[in-house]
């Protein structure tokens, strides 16, 4: 396999740093349509849809695509252009009391937009529920009322009258 020079998923994909992951999977469908094999055939083609499936890989994935981002903070700009980052940013440990918790996030929406990815040892995940829709309302029934149910009992008990009253009788 050649050497390939290094492959900044963004800009493959045509998507800024930010995009979420239904912008990845939009942009990937529509570069899948325009650069597949079967459809176009050609080799400079196929070589477009090798760089559009790796990024895809990359940004797939919100763990990769993490990683990707730590290790790759210049956003697809040379290393020694004049903008680009020199190091990848500095981030004070986690703290380890609420107090200093507060203090350690930057912004509030960084905050909200932090999602827990590892969970502590022990914790069980507790899967989403759905509540069942609700029915609609039935028109009631004479057994659906209590009257049936007195209905019934009464009827037990008068058959367990006759049962007695014959058994004395033979």
């Amino acid at each position: 396999m050649p050497d390939r020079p290094a492959l900044d998923p963004y800009a493959v994909l045509g998507l800024p740093r930010d995009a979420d992951a239904s912008q990845v999977s939009l942009a990937y469908r529509r570069l899948a349509k325009r650069y597949h094999p079967d459809l176009h055939p050609g080799e400079e083609v196929a070589e477009r849809m090798r760089a559009v499936n790796e990024a895809w890989g990359i940004l797939s994935s919100p763990d990769r695509r993490a990683s990707y981002d730590v290790s790759h903070p210049t956003g697809g700009s040379t290393g020694n252009s004049h903008w680009a980052a020199s190091r990848t940013p500095i981030r004070p440990a986690q703290p380890s009391n609420t107090r200093t918790w507060a203090t350690w996030r930057a912004t509030a929406a960084e905050t909200r937009a932090a999602p827990r990815t590892v969970r502590p040892p022990g914790e069980v995940q507790i899967p989403p529920t759905r509540r069942p829709e609700p029915m609609a309302p039935q028109p009631r029934t004479f057994r659906d009322s209590g009257w049936a149910a007195l209905a019934v009992a009464v009827f037990f008990l008068l058959f367990l009258v006759a049962a007695v009253l014959v058994g004395k009788l033979v």
